[in-house]
Parts: C-alpha cells; structure tokens; sequence
C-alpha cells in the first residue's frame, strides 16, 4: 500500500524540515512527501531528495493548500500532518496492516501525544452544544478530565490503548483513504483554517465510511506550533465553528439558533481573547 503525505506550511520551515525527516524515517523513500508552502515571507530551504514542493504566492489557508497537496498526491492512503507534528517508527507498516485488513476503513486518527507525553484528545463524538464547554483545552476539561462528560465526547480517553469508533479525528495527523476522497469530495475550501477535519470525518460517515481513532499509531503534536498569531486563531477557530453549524446543524425558526450559536461563540471569542490578554498583561 502506497502512502502520501501532504504537509501544510506557513512561516514554519525548521518544524517542516523535522516533520519530514519523522516520515522518512518512519516510511522511508516509500513514502511520497509534499510540502504546499503557504507563504510567509521565508525562503525554502534545501529539502531531502524526493521531496515536492508546491508554493502559494500567498496563505490560501489549510483546506485549500490540502487539496492542492492532495490532488498532485498518488498514494492509495493521504497522510495530512501539520508541520509541528512527527511520526513515531512504525507508523505506516501499521497503518498498511490497518486499512488493508477493513476495506471500510475511511479516515484514521492516531494516538496522539504533546511533547511532555501528555495524551491529546483528538478523538472525538459530533460537535454538540457540550463541545463548547468541554473543548479540548477548555477550562472544564482540564478540571474535570475523568467526569463523564469530557469521556462522553472524547470516547478515547476510557482507554486511550484501545481502538474506537469515533466521529472525528483530529487534521493535525489524519489518514483518509483515497477512494474515501474521490467518493465525498475534498475538503471543504470555505474553511480557512479548523473544523474541516470534522466537516470531513462528518461527509465520510454519512457515505458509510468507517472513522477511528487507532492508538497503534502514534505520534507528537506540539500544538499551535505553527500558528503565530494568537488572536487571528481564535477568530479563525470560532468563525469555523459557526460555518460548521450553518452546514450542518439546526436553525430553527426565523434563523433563531443561528443567533444563539452565533452569541454563545462571539462570548467564547472573547473569554478566551481576555483570558489570553490577561496572561500576557501577568
């Protein structure tokens, strides 16, 4: 089974360049890399033999430089890996056994840790009204990680060494099936930047693909590496939040859940904004 991999950079070449030598090493020249650089001002350096790159003359944000790296990509299976993520040894030889032994098998999330070795919840169930409260990093799930609402929406962390089914599975490393691909489509352009992994996960399920999170796979995530601009990812992250829910949730009467969802995020925008500030002002 042949593997893609489809790296995403912006103004993150030292993490781009560890990132690679992690698939290389991992899948060695079996394994085709694309780097789709999105710009930010930083020349390219040398990059391993072998190695595509593809460059926007300006940051067309994640989905769409996905979809660039994707459509020039050949591998039955497209691994996406942000630029601060790496793959543990291993990593492909498993993943091959894993989707040739479940032909249903569409999108595949490893099991992800930061580097303190700190598990990362990036399995989750549907977003709900409770996936505002219980986000990854939110307060509450940091207070309460063993209450039975954070397990209820992320179903790994009962036991983070068995496989599960779940609904979505972080993009930051994620496997989709190319025929999963060619079936729902590529990944929605209208998100700049988060929730077009869910948005993804969501479009393969309704086809009848399988998605889950496989803890024989594994890797190191150091999240928001490569996202500079504090205030501009949190605006980014809510408006995506709101585009998912337009796409896919209720809008009730005279568009009335629209405005709640719309008040609800706009109110966590900026709690999180503040609490950011805060931080900077200690």
């Amino acid at each position: 089974m042949r593997f893609s991999a489809v790296i995403v950079n912006y103004a993150s070449w030292p993490l781009t360049l560890r990132c690679i030598r992690s698939l290389r090493e991992a899948g060695g020249e079996e394994v085709e890399v694309i780097v789709v650089d999105n710009g930010g001002g930083e020349s390219p350096p040398g990059l391993q033999p072998g190695v595509r790159l593809l460059r926007n003359a300006r940051n067309e944000g994640f989905a769409r430089a996905c979809n660039r790296g994707i459509a020039a990509s050949r591998g039955e299976v497209v691994l996406l890996i942000n630029p601060d993520a790496r793959v543990l040894p291993g990593f492909f030889e498993r993943a091959a056994r894993l989707f040739s032994a479940d032909p249903r098998l569409g999108i595949a999330g490893p099991r992800i840790t930061g580097e303190d070795g700190e598990l990362q919840l990036s399995a989750r169930r549907e977003i709900s009204l409770a996936s505002g409260l219980v986000g990854r990093t939110s307060l509450l799930t940091r207070l309460l990680p063993e209450s039975r609402l954070v397990r209820e929406e992320f179903p790994a962390t009962a036991d983070p060494s068995r496989p599960a089914e779940v609904d979505w599975v972080s993009g930051a490393c994620m496997l989709v099936r190319r025929r999963t691909l060619e079936e729902v489509g590529p990944l929605d352009e209208r998100f700049f930047m988060y929730f077009e992994d869910a948005d993804l996960c969501r479009r393969a399920r309704q086809r009848g693909w399988r998605v889950r999170y496989e803890p024989a796979l594994e890797a190191v995530h150091g999240a928001g590496g490569s996202s500079h601009d504090r205030p501009r990812a949190v605006w980014l992250l809510h408006k995506s939040a709101f585009l998912y829910h337009r796409k896919h949730g209720p809008h009730g009467p005279f568009g009335l859940c629209d405005l709640l969802v719309l008040a609800g995020l706009a109110a966590r925008a900026l709690a999180k904004l503040a609490a950011g500030w805060g931080r900077r002002g200690g």
